[in-house]
């Protein structure tokens, strides 16, 4: 099977960033761009919606916040912390999350579209019903975390680790595994047709297929 050629598009960002404080972003009337923040936890922003455009952040934590419905358009985090955070209903379109931690995010219900995970902890997060676009998990953790009924087009697992992680109900059709590590997935035999696996990965398909392999 051939391989779909990767079209992510990268963030679309500024040569030259504001920095500000975290207080500030209050004062912008729920649109915030061309900004750099640095350190520091973002508050709660569940009673107002924000727009986060063109913006860079380093080392800042949104760890346990309610961001429901928030959008991040061209923007990219570094070392940043997303523990346990509520992006449900929320819009990640061409983003790179890099070094960072999404362990616990709630991500159900959002639009995903061209954003890198690099070298990053999602362990446990959460992308039930989620539309993921061009989208590229590399040298992650994603174990224990939730796609169910997901909608995937030219999503990527690259050298991640995805022990436990959930699929169900999830067209695995040109997703590719292969270089991924795992001792088990969960995923509907209805809808792993065209998905690409190791040898090794295929032996363990086929026990759950209720075949007996004969490995001599």
């Amino acid at each position: 099977m051939v391989k779909a050629k990767d079209k992510r598009q990268k963030p679309k960002l500024s040569v030259d960033h504001q920095l500000i404080r975290l207080g500030d972003i209050w004062s912008r009337d729920g649109f915030i761009d061309q900004v750099r923040i640095e350190g520091g936890t973002m508050p709660d922003a569940e009673e107002e919606r924000l727009v986060f455009d063109n913006c860079l952040f380093k080392d800042v934590s949104f760890a346990t916040g309610k961001w429901r419905g928030v959008e991040f358009v061209d923007c990219r985090f570094e070392r940043c912390d997303f523990s346990n955070a509520h992006l449900e209903n929320g819009t990640l379109h061409r983003c790179e999350f890099v070094n960072s931690k999404l362990t616990g995010t709630e991500l159900s219900n959002a639009k995903i579209g061209h954003i890198l995970i690099d070298d990053c902890d999602v362990r446990y997060a959460n992308f039930n019903f989620s539309l993921l676009k061009e989208v590229e998990f590399a040298n992650s953790s994603i174990e224990d975390s939730d796609f169910y009924e997901c909608e995937f087009k030219q999503v990527r697992f690259k050298k991640c680790k995805l022990h436990n992680a959930n699929f169900s109900e999830t067209d695995m059709n040109g997703v590719d595994l292969s270089d991924n590590t795992y001792e088990r997935i969960e995923v509907s035999l209805d809808k792993i047709e065209g998905c690409i696996v190791s040898r090794e990965q295929a032996i363990g398909f086929a026990r759950v297929l209720g075949l007996t392999v004969n490995e001599e």
